[in-house]
């Protein structure tokens, strides 16, 4: 998800439904450090439309594990990527929910037509008897009464457009999620059905601004024994209250458990805002041992570059960003 300044997501609610801002990151928002969103499920839909255009940046993935915040943008984003493990963090709980159906889902369907069967219209009977044939907690999952209903109200009966356009096979490329809806590949969707049927799907609550969850959430992702592929922060950085200064710190903290082709990959909004998202991203190897300052002088550059054009851009260790201080007559460069 993103926003349009004040809320930072990524859809365009309507509070009884009247018009506020539209973004992309749930973790963006300014809201009290402590809590979720002011509004629970406000990022649920998927409103960047066209993540295809950052396969310039997926296809440099190491494939290790895809950590991501959001709902569809993680599991398309493990998908593309071909990820060893995708691992959704977020503090929005309702996203994490939508985490744990999906992977029920994609874990007990038979085929990508199953999928979407039981993904649009199987009834809560049907998701109890499937539930049978899982264990754990996707058994769990399926077979709770509130996870169909939570899924019948927030995904297919949604109030926001973007899961309407994800339940549409793409044709074109100017549709929505060309060459990027697993719901309509069968090699995407059996890459996910993999990861879910192998237990290698995990989410978890995890507010990004709070350094002792990061580092705990770092802890459990290096137990698991797994490299790290991309980190996708949606447009976190962008957000008024500091976003940049946010990434900063925590692109520091995974950077101690990442690979040097590990990706630090973000969305900003393109001109005019709202409307179109590019996508830049910084590896490991160009971050490490540098420090907060000069991390968080990179995600102003490059979000101000994005913002300053209609054209939509795919960008990785873009040298108009990470070029030195020095080389711009700004000053000393920041690194250690």
């Amino acid at each position: 998800m993103t926003r349009v300044l004040a809320i930072q997501a990524g859809c365009i609610l309507a509070v009884t439904f009247s018009l506020l801002s539209a973004n992309s990151s749930p973790q963006a928002n300014g809201h009290a450090a402590k809590a979720g969103p002011s509004m629970p499920g406000i990022y649920l839909p998927p409103n960047e439309q066209h993540p295809a255009l950052a396969l310039p940046i997926y296809r440099k993935s190491n494939h290790g594990v895809y950590v991501s915040v959001g709902t569809e943008r993680s599991f398309i984003g493990a998908a593309l990527t071909r990820a060893k493990a995708l691992y959704v963090i977020d503090y929005d709980l309702l996203a994490v929910r939508f985490a744990k159906v999906n992977r029920a889902l994609l874990a007990v369907s038979t085929s990508r037509a199953d999928y979407a069967n039981l993904r649009l219209t199987a009834s809560q009977d049907v998701w109890q008897q499937r539930s049978q044939q899982l264990e754990g907690e996707d058994k769990e999952t399926l077979a709770t009464p509130d996870s169909w209903a939570f899924w019948d109200k927030r995904v297919r009966k949604s109030w926001d457009p973007g899961f309407g356009h994800f339940h549409i096979a793409p044709q074109h490329p100017d549709d929505p999620f060309f060459a990027a809806d697993y719901l309509f590949d069968d090699r995407l969707y059996r890459h996910l059905s993999w990861l879910a049927r192998s237990a290698r799907i995990w989410a978890r609550l995890v507010d990004l601004r709070h350094e002792k969850e990061v580092r705990a959430f770092c802890d459990d992702l290096k137990s698991k024994g797994l490299p790290l592929g991309v980190v996708d922060t949606s447009d976190v950085p962008s957000a008024e209250s500091g976003g940049a200064s946010v990434a900063a710190r925590y692109v520091m903290l995974f950077s101690q458990y990442a690979e040097d082709n590990t990706l630090f990959l973000s969305t900003a909004a393109a001109h005019p805002p709202g409307i179109n998202w590019s996508y830049y991203a910084f590896s490991r190897g160009k971050v490490w041992r540098h420090d907060d300052n000069t991390l968080q002088r990179w995600y102003e550059i490059e979000m101000k570059k994005i913002g300053a054009t209609s054209h939509l851009l795919a960008l990785v260790d873009d040298p108009d960003a990470t070029r030195p201080p020095t080389a711009l007559g700004n000053g000393s460069s920041g690194c250690r």
